[in-house]
């Protein structure tokens, strides 16, 4: 009977052991822990196209050399702008064998000819040069114009003034529940930013048939703050 009734006290005071370590969270975890959210609006300063050649020919000699020929004045048109070299980077240069048709009873197809496609990727350091460059490479021979976007250049100011606008909607959350709840709000704990949100105003353009508006873009900063109670 000894033997029992010792484990029995044993385990009651694991028992009330661990529902202490339940019911009273460490130091480093009591306090207020709020989501803070700044957003800043401004107007794009770059616009970004892809423009390029594509050729199709029975040879894929032929069709490389028409490429390569159109590509090179498509580039010297687009450079002749001012569009600096860092400006300009290949994102396509693809070649796709074209088979005809199968027939019924055919093992494989049959080759009868070759695509070839050149795109580079242009930046217009100005939202109003985007619509010269497309309409210079249009006329020196490109076929391919698409993914028409606006950005900005360099977004670490508005990063800043949004990680400012997050952290004051932070502290004031934090106030209103320390308010709600009938207690002190202390000091700031810590602080964790999730990564910038950067949007990119996007749109497609078939051919160079009209204005395009880059209208405004949102950059959003989000943190989690954590305060203290004060006794």
């Amino acid at each position: 009977m000894s033997i029992v009734r010792t484990h029995a006290v044993l385990f009651v005071g694991l028992l009330v052991g661990a529902c202490a370590s339940v019911g009273t969270p460490p130091a480093a975890e009591r306090g207020i822990v709020v989501t803070g959210t700044g957003r800043v609006a401004l107007r794009p300063d770059t616009g970004v196209i892809d423009v390029g050649v594509e050729a199709r020919a029975s040879r894929l000699a032929d069709a490389s050399a028409e490429v390569a020929r159109k590509m090179r004045d498509v580039l010297a048109a687009v450079k002749a702008l001012g569009v600096r070299e860092a400006d300009v980077r290949t994102v396509v240069y693809a070649i796709d064998p074209v088979a005809e048709p199968r027939q019924a009873g055919d093992t494989s197809a049959r080759i009868v000819g070759y695509r070839v496609s050149n795109v580079v990727q242009v930046r217009a350091r100005t939202v109003d040069g985007l619509g010269p460059i497309v309409d210079a490479a249009v006329t020196a021979g490109a076929n391919v114009v698409r993914n028409v976007h606006f950005t900005l250049d360099d977004p670490s100011r508005a990063e800043a003034e949004a990680r400012a606008l997050a952290m004051q909607d932070a502290t004031a959350r934090a106030r209103q529940i320390a308010a709600a709840a009938g207690v002190k709000l202390g000091r700031l704990l810590s602080a964790t930013e999730s990564a910038p949100v950067r949007p990119v105003a996007r749109m497609t353009m078939a051919t160079p048939a009209g204005p395009v508006e880059p209208g405004q873009l949102e950059v959003t900063v989000s943190l989690e703050a954590r305060y203290a109670i004060e006794p």
